[in-house]
C-alpha cells in the first residue's frame, strides 16, 4: 500500500514555516507524496525573480512591520494573514514525463465542491469563484520533485492585502518576471455561517484521505527542526536573500 504523509504547521511565523516547507522537499525524498498546510501571520512573499519595489509598497510594508519573504518558487507576490490557508504538494515523478500541475488543486476543489462551491482552475493555474480570484499557485522542481503550493484566501484581509500590493507611483524598477494583478475574493462567504478555517483544513484533509490509499500524520524530530533552524537563518531571513538582485530587471 503507497503511503501519503501530511504535515500541519502549528506555527504562524512565516520564516519557520518556509522553511519547514523547504525541509519536506529537500531532505525527505525519500517519502514519495507529502501534503503540507498552513497558516501565516500578516506577511508578504514574492517570487524568486521579483524584486520588492516593483511588487509592493515596501515603506508602508516596514511601517506595519509585515514580514517579506522570497521563495524559491517563481510565481508573483501574494500577501498572507491568518485567514490565508496554504496547501503545499510535494512529490516525486519523473520530470522528463512533467508533472501534472492540474491535479494538485484538485483535493481543494473536490473539497469545495462537497460544500457547493465551484472553483476552477485558470489557464495560468490560479482558482477562481465566479471569475474573481481565490487561489494563486507557484511550483519548483529540482532532480524529480516537485514543489507545489497554493495561497488559498479563505478570509484574508482584502483591503490590507491591495494596499500592500499598490507599488508606490513613479517606480522605476521592474522585476524580472512581473506580477499578474487580477481581482481577488475570499470563500468564507460562500461556505455555511460559522464556517473557520480550521473547518476548512480539516475538508480538505478529509478529501485527501478518500483520494489516497493511506494518509499518515508526519513526525518531525531534532534533525528537522536543526535544519529548519539553520535554513530560516542563513537564507528565508537573511536580508541578501530577501533583497537579492536577483530578481531586478533594468530600470525603465
Amino acid at each position: 500500500m503507497t503511503k501519503a504523509y501530511y504535515y500541519i504547521s502549528t506555527s504562524q511565523d512565516p520564516y519557520y514555516n518556509i522553511a519547514l516547507e523547504d525541509y519536506l522537499y529537500r531532505q525527505l525524498r525519500s517519502l514519495e507524496t507529502i501534503y503540507f498546510l498552513w497558516i501565516n501571520r500578516p506577511s508578504v512573499f514574492m517570487g524568486r525573480y521579483q524584486h520588492a519595489e516593483a511588487e509592493l509598497d515596501v515603506e508602508y510594508l516596514q511601517k506595519r512591520g509585515i514580514a517579506l519573504l522570497r521563495r524559491t518558487s517563481g510565481g508573483g507576490t501574494v500577501y498572507h494573514d491568518e485567514g490565508n490557508l496554504n496547501f503545499s504538494v510535494i512529490k516525486n515523478g519523473e520530470e522528463s514525463k512533467g508533472f501534472d500541475l492540474a491535479a494538485c488543486p484538485q483535493p481543494v476543489q473536490s473539497a469545495l465542491a462537497k460544500k457547493g462551491v465551484e472553483v476552477v482552475r485558470s489557464p495560468r493555474g490560479d482558482l477562481r469563484l465566479d471569475g474573481l480570484k481565490v487561489g494563486g499557485s507557484a511550483e519548483a522542481m529540482t532532480r524529480g520533485r516537485l514543489l507545489y503550493h497554493i495561497c488559498l484566501l479563505f478570509d484574508t484581509d482584502l483591503e490590507e492585502l491591495d494596499r500592500i500590493l499598490t507599488v508606490a507611483p513613479g517606480t522605476k524598477v521592474r522585476s524580472r518576471v512581473a506580477s499578474v494583478r487580477s481581482k481577488v475574493t475570499n470563500l468564507r462567504p460562500t461556505l455555511p455561517l460559522g464556517y473557520t478555517i480550521t473547518d476548512f483544513q480539516t475538508l480538505i484533509l478529509d478529501e485527501l484521505r478518500g483520494m489516497e490509499e493511506e494518509l499518515v500524520p508526519l513526525v518531525l524530530d531534532d534533525e528537522a527542526e536543526e535544519y529548519i533552524q539553520r535554513k530560516r537563518a542563513e537564507q528565508f531571513e537573511h536580508p541578501d536573500w530577501i533583497h537579492s538582485l536577483i530578481g531586478k530587471a533594468k530600470e525603465s
